[in-house]
């Protein structure tokens, strides 16, 4: 086709044609009306030149201007026109329910198809449209979410006949009931994918073999049984692991029983009365069923890593968490953290530089550690450095005794310096948290492309692209605990040098209150290791020392304690504070779990602007559940969370609602499985 030819042919409308005859008329005008008026006056003929010209020229934009607002006028014209001899007509007898209100949103007339849906129940002109609809049905809810009416389902329109605010509206209903019923059925028939694993199996299995293989098949039975009530289907893909698909109609049901298989699965017991239990990992967001098998693999991961004995349900906006409520299952065996050394050393060795970091406000635990993993690099002959807040007054002892070692002169860095170090093969390894806000220097974390998390808290959270690698173990006392076993597999004993023995020591003391609580025998096995290449009791002992001045600070939490649900010590500190009370508030924590028939402590502080709490339990109540709910989160009997409130009491208002939510939901579950028995 001939583009040029096209365009030559393009029809010119006829208004175009005349405005364009008319301003080509009009100079001929102009030309005789020069002469005769240079005849006629005496002006000087440039003058009047000029002039003739500026009239030609405003005679141009008058017709233009002209042309314009007839030719929008006119089809408005024509459809008012056409309007006032048949509108009435077309909105009485289209099919589409039609009604008119006035601004009060009285009923003035509806069309004949409205009628229809009416006839049976009266006549409603001059009713508000309230009591069409039913609850209170406001202009603003006209464009918003479906309405039912006399059981059918309605998308309403609402467009105003006026610019005025008192003018007419006509409201439109379209009726949506089939859609709404077939995108519920599409719904409701999608696939949902389950990842399901039997926690700890290679562990249970290496002491109760035969009563071992009688509980596993046991759980196998009641996990067919489940399936089948579900209408789903159950394959085994691994050794103990199975994989499970299923109708998405089935999820609101197990939820509402918070996923009760946990608690049957529980119910199998091996000798000496250890349980069974299953970590479930399910995906109800739509996208392929690639997508969400997926999306249940990374769910599976993230129960696991929390401690198992749970399900992680994620959808599209949120990730749901049920069970969770017992201890994790201690795993006898140190295979895994083997195995996670000789990542480590390989991920580590192809980086050009390690920059290692605890979490804000750091410990015993979270200096240790990253004193650990920083050996672990040194020994690889990689440049290493330790990321601290040098302000930290709860740190420079440990730091000071550190910069001791020759090794170590050089390897404490403040935020500006980590800064500097960064380049396209930096490698930064968190230790003793897992998300990458909670870090010492978040900026830092999230500006590299390759972490790795060391940690022994439960996984609060979908990892970033950015890690690569983690090792999660909430079973282990302390993140220490951890280094330590991997530097034995790692490290000889003369490449530890005193102070590290000693300050990986004292983490392990930190988080197990010297030995009584959360402790296994990987956490002996890690402490005999560290005594025997030089750590000092003595000298460890003397790290936990208090002052006065301290004392005196933990005894305002001490003379403030309420006993709530006859169980829980709550204590509260505001006013006239400083840093030093974050570690205050956890020794209070701490202390307070020593009274007599208290199974949890919590301890709040206002520092600045934020609360901080401190949770504490002797292992019968989970408080790291307890403060999820306040953006918070930790182990099973030591969690913390930090919130910004106008108050002390706002706070802790908030976490006495999160603590009866947890009973009440523990009360309902010993209730369930009581009827059951």
């Amino acid at each position: 086709m001939n583009i040029k030819n096209e365009i030559g042919k393009r029809h010119v409308p006829y208004a175009s044609r005349l405005q364009l005859a008319l301003s080509v008329a009009l100079c001929p005008v102009c030309i005789v009306l020069y002469a005769l008026l240079s005849e006629i006056v005496t002006w000087d003929r440039v003058f009047l030149a000029v002039g003739i010209t500026l009239i030609y020229l405003l005679s141009v934009v008058f017709i233009a201007t002209y042309h314009n607002k007839y030719h929008t006028s006119m089809p408005t014209a024509c459809l008012e026109a056409l309007m006032e001899e048949r509108g009435s007509m077309i909105i009485r007898n289209t099919a589409t329910p039609v009604i008119t209100l006035d601004s009060y949103g009285t009923v003035l007339w509806y069309n004949q198809a409205m009628s229809e849906i009416l006839d049976d129940h009266g006549n409603f002109v001059g009713f508000n449209i309230s009591s069409i609809f039913a609850g209170n049905i406001s202009r603003e809810s006209f464009n918003g979410e479906p309405v039912e009416l006399f059981g059918r389902l309605y998308k309403l329109e609402s467009f105003a006949v006026s610019d005025t605010d008192d003018g007419l509206h006509v409201l439109m209903l379209s009726d949506i009931t089939d859609l709404s019923e077939a995108l519920r059925k599409y719904e409701d028939e999608r696939v949902a994918v389950a990842y399901i694993a039997i926690d700890n199996v290679d562990d249970i299995l290496q002491y109760v073999h035969d009563k071992f293989r009688d509980a596993i098949s046991s759980v196998d039975d009641k996990l067919k049984a489940w399936a089948e009530s579900m209408n789903g289907v159950l394959k085994t893909y691994d050794n103990d692991k199975y994989i499970m698909l299923f109708e998405s109609s089935r999820l609101e049901e197990c939820r509402r029983n918070r996923f009760e298989i946990l608690d049957t699965i529980r119910d199998s017991r091996v000798s000496n009365g250890v349980s069974v239990t299953v970590s479930i990992g399910v995906s109800g967001c739509r996208g392929t069923l690639s997508e969400k098998e997926k999306e249940a693999r990374e769910a599976i991961d993230m129960a696991l890593q929390r401690g198992g004995d749970q399900v992680v349900y994620k959808t599209e906006d949120a990730i749901e968490y049920y069970g969770g409520r017992t201890k994790s299952i201690y795993k006898k065996s140190n295979v895994r953290s083997r195995t996670f050394a000789n990542q480590l050393s390989a991920i580590m060795s192809r980086s050009d530089n390690v920059i290692v970091m605890g979490h804000r406000y750091g410990d015993f635990d979270s200096i240790g550690a990253s004193v650990g993993a920083a050996r672990l690099a040194m020994m690889l002959g990689i440049k290493v450095n330790i990321a601290v807040d040098m302000r930290d007054e709860n740190l420079r002892p440990s730091v000071a005794m550190m910069l001791e070692c020759e090794n170590y002169s050089q390897v404490f860095v403040d935020s500006a310096e980590a800064f500097d170090l960064i380049g396209p093969d930096t490698l930064v390894v968190l230790v003793d948290h897992n998300t990458l806000d909670r870090a010492q220097f978040p900026d830092i974390a999230k500006k590299v492309n390759s972490v790795v998390i060391i940690d022994h808290h439960r996984k609060g959270t979908i990892m970033p692209e950015s890690v690569k690698l983690s090792y999660i173990e909430p079973s282990a006392s302390s993140t220490c605990e951890l280094l330590a076993e991997m530097l034995e597999v790692s490290v000889t004993s003369q490449n530890l040098t005193k102070q590290e023995a000693d300050l990986i020591l004292a983490g392990i003391l930190l988080d197990t209150k010297q030995f009584t609580r959360n402790t296994g025998t990987r956490t002996f096995g890690a402490a005999q290791y560290l005594r025997g290449i030089g750590a000092n009791p003595t000298d460890v002992y003397d790290m936990f020392k208090t002052s006065p001045l301290d004392l005196a600070k933990e005894a305002r939490f001490h003379t403030a304690i309420t006993i709530y649900k006859n169980n829980i010590a709550i204590a509260c500190c505001d006013g006239d504070t400083d840093e030093s009370y974050r570690v205050i508030a956890s020794k209070a924590a701490d202390k307070m779990l020593t009274l007599k028939n208290v199974e949890a402590a919590f301890t709040l502080v206002r520092i600045g602007e934020q609360i901080h709490i401190s949770g504490r339990s002797n292992g019968k109540i989970n408080v790291q559940v307890i403060l999820e709910k306040l953006n918070g989160g930790g182990h099973f009997d030591i969690a913390g969370a930090q919130m910004t409130a106008d108050s002390v009491m706002t706070v802790l208002k908030t976490l006495k609602e999160s603590i009866d939510d947890f009973l009440d939901v523990t009360e309902k579950e010993k209730a369930e499985k009581k009827t059951k028995q």
